[in-house]
């Protein structure tokens, strides 16, 4: 019973793992981003607001595939207020999306 917390803790880091990896990496934002934010706030205005053009998911309620020449677009969409800015082709890859 004593090794019943460490397994979990370690399963818990091994399925966080790719989640982490993906949060902290860097952001192609040559190629389309995962923009992710609150609720209620308008996906779509803040990826126009930063530059950039919605291309998918435009009723998913947090998240939605945005594109931008623009290389400041990651930084324009956490200043808008994004939670989060991710690299649309790791997230394919996670789920097993070839690109």
């Amino acid at each position: 019973m004593a090794y019943l917390p460490t397994a979990a803790a370690l399963a818990l880091c091994v399925l966080l793992a790719p989640i982490l990896a993906v949060a902290t990496g860097p952001v192609d934002v040559s190629e389309p981003v995962v923009v992710v934010a609150g609720p209620g706030v308008d996906l779509v205005q803040m990826i126009e607001n930063s530059g950039g053009a919605v291309i998918g998911l435009e009723n998913a309620p947090l998240g939605a595939l945005g594109y931008s020449d623009d290389p400041k677009f990651a930084q324009n969409l956490r200043a808008n207020g994004a939670w989060a800015v991710w690299d649309g082709r790791t997230i394919a890859e996670l789920y097993g999306v070839k690109t």
